[in-house]
Order: structure tokens, then sequence, then C-alpha cells
């Protein structure tokens, strides 16, 4: 049976992580271990992990997520790394599902599916940039908070850049499917994805920033396909 890790970046995560931890705890497949990379928090983050003795306890000074996912890879033991965001729940079927795949069609690299966001409940109204539909329809996509690939996979494609976040799944993503990384996206949300003031991919949207971001990363992706054979 494949090992399965599942790595979590943290970073001032205490409004929320316990929820996202006990989503990975309530997993009817359980994860073989789990690691927590510790970005630099100065909150309660770590006394919260400390709460949670099956999870394996990183810290690192601030360096952004990318870093801190790139970090938790590197010290994972598993064949498989399932990625989890602080703020995220999985449902309980998630990670059996995922990792279904990957364990009976080995020509695929990764798996990803769709997310039902929700609205925290400490907010009265969607924040700045949230759509309704984004509330009322599931998202499709691919972002690093459903993604589980297989670990030769990653260290095939080469880790996370942190010069790219908040966009560095997709930048990853460009990488593997460039290279032909054969892939499965599920239409069906095993993933809740809390909408909150803080939310960085939100935040970063219609900024130059985000727009040289994307430049840069479809560049790359289209020296690379001119290149290949």
């Amino acid at each position: 049976m494949m090992r399965v890790t599942a790595v979590m970046p943290v970073y001032n995560g205490e409004a929320y992580l316990a929820e996202a931890l006990d989503s990975v705890r309530a997993q009817t497949r359980l994860a073989d271990e789990t690691i927590v990379v510790d970005d630099g928090s100065h909150d309660a983050s770590a006394a919260i992990v400390a709460g949670y003795p099956e999870v394996r306890y990183l810290h690192q000074a601030n360096a952004g997520c990318a870093a801190a996912r790139n970090r938790g890879v590197a010290a994972a033991t598993g064949d498989a790394i399932a990625f989890v965001d602080q703020d995220d729940r999985w449902l309980p079927g998630h990670l059996a599902r995922m990792v279904g795949v990957l364990e009976r069609e080995p020509q695929v690299g990764f798996v990803a599916c769709a997310v039902a966001n929700f609205l925290s409940p400490e907010l009265a109204a969607l924040p700045p940039g949230v759509a309704p539909a984004m509330i009322a329809v599931p998202q499709h996509g691919m972002g690093t908070n459903t993604l589980v690939v297989r670990r030769e996979v990653f260290e095939n494609i080469g880790p996370f850049d942190p010069s790219m976040v908040p966009m560095d799944d997709s930048e990853w993503l460009l990488r593997a499917v460039d290279a032909g990384v054969r892939f499965i996206h599920f239409d069906e949300p095993t993933v809740s994805r809390r909408l909150h003031a803080g939310n960085q991919s939100i935040l970063a949207r219609g900024t130059a920033a985000h727009a040289s971001r994307m430049a840069r990363a479809l560049h790359a992706s289209l020296k690379r396909r001119r290149a290949a054979p």
C-alpha cells in the first residue's frame, strides 16, 4: 500500500488551524504521517500543533508558503504527498479517493479536485473581490490545497518557486503539464476552502505583481513547449 504524507504550511494560523488538523485526523484513510511546517509564526500555532501528538512539527524562519511546502516535502517519507492548507478542511473521504487513484493507475502522476468555498463564520459579508457564485457552485482548478502528487513526480518537476507566491501552485502545475505528467481532476469537491479576510490568492488578484507573475509563468511555459521535440 502506498505511504502518504500530508504536508501543511502554517503561518500565524491559530484561528483555523485546529479545524484543518481535525479534518486530516478524520479521514477514512489516514495519512501515514502529517508534517506541519511553521513558517515563522508568532501566534499560538505551535501550541495548537502540540495538541496533535501524531503530527511532526518543523519550524523555520519566515520564507513564505512555497518554501514551507518544499521543506515539508523534503522531510516527508511518503510515496505520495497530499497538501493541505491551514485554513481549509478536507472532507472525510478526500485522501481515500485521491490516493486510491494513484494506487490503481500507476500512469497518473497527480490528482486534484474542485473545491467548495465557504464563508468563514466571523464574516458578515463576502470579502472584496469574491462573487456570490464562488460560494454557490464548486470552483474548478488545481490548487495545492487539493493536490496529491507522487513523490517521484515532485522530484522530477522540481520544488515550488517561492518567488511566485501566491500562484506558485499554478506555476508548478504548468511545469508538470508541460512535462507530460498525466493527471486526473475530479469535478466533485472533497475539499472545503475557507473564504476569509486574509486569503492571499484573493488579495493578490488585480495587482501588478500578480499580473507580472502570471506573465512570467506563461512565458516560461511557452518557451518549454517550443523547445519540446
